[in-house]
């Protein structure tokens, strides 16, 4: 079946309000709404991913009593540095850790853990235990105030051919844009937790197929998913994100950078991010309790000088200039899920404490040794 030869871009936006409430996940009414076949648009829906854009869920950790915070470090112990999928899987699965990457030229790590409200204090003892042990140096901590992923800007995207049509020159930025609002913490339960896992790892997985991989009972996965987890806003709401194809990675022609802004003002913030929610290439942002506002970009190699030339331009005419710009390696880069592992079903709680992940962290890096 070929494309339809319609307008392409104009198809993507039609869609996604469907992908903004629950990632277009049921494809008959939106194909009677959209006045579209159904096989047209699970084909259209299907080849998205060989284009390279994907839905990606937005999970309110707030909702489930988790606090999120940006980590940065150094390794200090070479050996490790060179091999740190041990390190980073034992801090997923008894910290929270769920994003890391490590920046080229500088070896700075950028990570992300989502950790039970009231735990700061563990993780700054975990944060210590590990450089005293030698594993990691000149750790910092900076608890997040507010995270949004960015809905990818379909109207510069043409289906059809995959590739970007942008004038630079009239992206325009409003600096009264809306700043996400903390959630409070709802009701939830593990089979929730073990749901929006699925979900994580695939935006369209059916219930049959997280019934089969959770081994819960179908119409118990159907209740939990539009009750609990789509209806309690447990994940937010999901986006549309370019990634980049396959072959684009693999001849590394798609490039990412993340900028950090220290001791910003509130208004300040306002300004940088009026700026990079106009880039079509900016796709996650956040803003610390301490003032720091971080930006991260996935920008295709062909449009970097351009994309570089409209972000300092349009930056030096607000007077503002990034503190650090780190540039993530794609062979040490990866993201988790949420920390499910973390919480105590017989308790009913989220349960982290510095001392076990220590442990645990240390045991499987001693493990890849052996």
């Amino acid at each position: 079946m070929r494309p339809a030869r319609d307008n392409t871009a104009e198809f993507l936006s039609r869609l996604q309000p469907f992908v903004d409430s629950d990632g277009a996940r049921n494809l008959n009414p939106i194909s009677k709404e959209l006045g579209l076949p159904y096989q047209t648009l699970r084909f259209r829906m299907l080849h998205l991913k060989d284009q390279g854009i994907s839905v990606l869920p937005f999970v309110d950790t707030a909702k489930l009593g988790l606090q999120r915070y940006r980590v940065f470090f150094r390794m200090s112990n070479l050996k490790l540095a060179e091999n740190v999928k041990p390190f980073f899987g034992g801090l997923h699965q008894s910290a929270g850790l769920g994003y890391y990457s490590r920046s080229l030229l500088s070896h700075k790590f950028d990570t992300e853990f989502a950790i039970p409200v009231g735990t700061q204090n563990d993780l700054e003892q975990l944060l210590r235990m590990l450089e005293e042990s030698k594993m990691i140096q000149a750790a910092e901590m900076h608890k997040v105030e507010w995270r949004d992923i960015l809905m990818v800007k379909t109207q510069f995207f043409d289906f059809t051919t995959g590739e970007w049509d942008i004038d630079f020159s009239r992206l325009t930025g409003d600096p009264s844009v809306r700043i996400p609002k903390p959630a409070e913490c709802v009701r939830f339960d593990y089979t929730d937790l073990l749901i929006i896992k699925e979900v994580q790892m695939n935006a369209w997985a059916k219930v049959v197929d997280i019934a089969k991989s959770t081994k819960i009972p179908e119409r118990d996965v159907a209740y939990h998913l539009n009750k609990h987890v789509l209806g309690r806003k447990l994940i937010t709401n999901f986006r549309f994100r370019w990634i980049g194809t396959k072959e684009a990675w693999a001849k590394h022609s798609v490039f990412a950078m993340t900028f950090m802004f220290r001791d910003i003002s509130a208004e300040e913030a306002r300004h940088a991010m009026s700026i990079f929610m106009a880039n079509p290439f900016t796709w996650n942002h956040l803003y610390s309790t301490d003032g720091i506002y971080l930006v991260e970009t996935l920008v295709p190699i062909g449009q970097l000088p351009e994309v570089t030339q409209y972000l300092s331009g349009r930056l030096r005419s607000v007077g503002l200039t990034p503190t650090e710009v780190y540039y993530p390696d794609w062979n040490c880069v990866s993201g988790f899920t949420i920390p499910y592992m973390l919480y105590d079903q017989d308790h009913r709680g989220w349960k982290f404490t510095a001392e076990r992940a220590f442990d645990y962290t240390l045991q499987s890096v001693k493990a890849y040794s052996s």
